[in-house]
């Protein structure tokens, strides 16, 4: 495989059975595909944190004892900002960082306990304005606050600028709203093994831009926010689009979940002193080159997700989406760059951990079954 440009294959010699053997793969193998392997262990996780913090406060005690024992009280520990109150909880009460004050994070973790003694299966929703995407799996909300009134509500946005400076926040308006969902819909309709796999890990979508002449954006995840996808206003053109969109974020947040779980990097790791590789298709302009190593992994697993979702839309496309040509074309690129990418990480395996080699091992195997590989 060529590694100066993106090479055209012909996407059309491949048999739908290996199209849907790699889609079920990609959304239900163990350990990487499986959301319910995923979300299990994550819980497990964000729990056994709940124990460190509630040592050393008491409404991380309350809490802990309004989940424990009580059916669906895990689905608490996939809100975005449970997970990172609890992280900051344990960053500041155990690392002695500064990380929450003390009365927010009492605050934050008491509303937690409400909700969840009332059966409720998500937290920031509840305390702020927010609207259910009510086509997608799990449970998922469109953000409709621009001025929240709750601590829990301000202490997203805080976080969100945290990682985002200059980004606005916008409420989007029932015109918007409704094309998300007929997005969800839409790929759903389209590869519904793996689009409820990728879109389970979606939780918050946050409609915005940045101000003041701030970078583009289409749409982006954030380190640090699991579940939370930011879109710009002018993706939200037309529900193919919309459709795409979802499946490529909500990919990156699978991502970010597998790496939690099974951390696919050694101890110390972090993206600004990673070795940068630079893909073909960026090589005529520098500001989009020199990627870690987290985002030549996570980009594999999104560009070969992709030629899956592209593929078996040639062939079972819905309605209003791209034509079968053009499918085939999109599937042809991502299966290009999936392949780039798998025979770049091979020469930083010795950067990943077991789990990491493993992952770009089961990558592998997939891509294998694609054409060009």
């Amino acid at each position: 495989m060529s590694q100066t440009g993106d090479v055209s294959v012909p996407f059309g010699s491949v048999g739908t059975a290996s199209l849907a053997a790699t889609e079920s793969e990609l959304s239900d193998g163990t350990p990487f595909g499986s959301y319910d392997h995923l979300s299990r262990n994550t819980s497990a996780e964000y729990a056994r944190l709940l124990a460190l913090v509630a040592e050393r406060s008491p409404a991380a005690e309350t809490l802990f004892a309004a989940v424990e024992g009580r059916e669906g009280g895990e689905l608490l520990f996939q809100d975005p900002l449970v997970r990172r109150t609890l992280e900051d909880g344990v960053l500041t009460l155990l690392c002695g960082l500064d990380a929450i004050d003390a009365a927010t994070l009492s605050e934050v973790l008491l509303c937690t306990a409400a909700h969840a003694e009332a059966g409720e299966r998500s937290m920031l929703d509840a305390t702020t304005r927010c609207v259910p995407l009510g086509s997608a799996p799990g449970h998922a909300f469109v953000w409709a606050d621009d001025r929240p009134a709750t601590v829990p509500g301000r202490r997203f946005v805080e976080e969100v600028l945290k990682r985002l400076p200059g980004f606005g926040i916008e409420v989007p308006t029932d015109e918007q709203v409704q094309l998300l969902d007929q997005g969800v819909h839409l790929a759903l309709q389209i590869t519904p093994t793996l689009a409820r796999s990728a879109l389970s890990h979606l939780r918050t979508v946050v409609v915005g831009d940045f101000e003041g002449g701030g970078p583009p954006i289409n749409a982006l995840t954030a380190p640090g926010l699991p579940g939370v996808v930011f879109l710009s206003p002018h993706t939200l053109s037309d529900r193919a689009a919309v459709a795409e969109t979802l499946m490529h974020e909500s990919i990156h947040l699978k991502f970010l979940d597998i790496e939690y779980v099974h951390t696919l990097f050694p101890v110390g790791f972090r993206p600004y002193s990673s070795p940068r590789i630079t893909p073909a298709w960026h090589q005529n302009d520098e500001r989009y080159g020199g990627w870690p190593l987290d985002r030549l992994l996570t980009s594999m697993q999104v560009y070969l997700s992709l030629a899956v979702f592209f593929g078996l839309a040639a062939e079972r496309r819905g309605d209003d989406f791209h034509a079968p040509d053009d499918c085939v074309a999109r599937a042809d690129r991502c299966t290009t760059r999936a392949t780039w990418l798998f025979t770049a990480a091979q020469d930083y395996l010795d950067h990943l951990s077991p789990a990491g080699r493993e992952f770009v091992t089961w990558m592998g195997g997939m891509l294998a079954l694609l054409p060009g590989t």
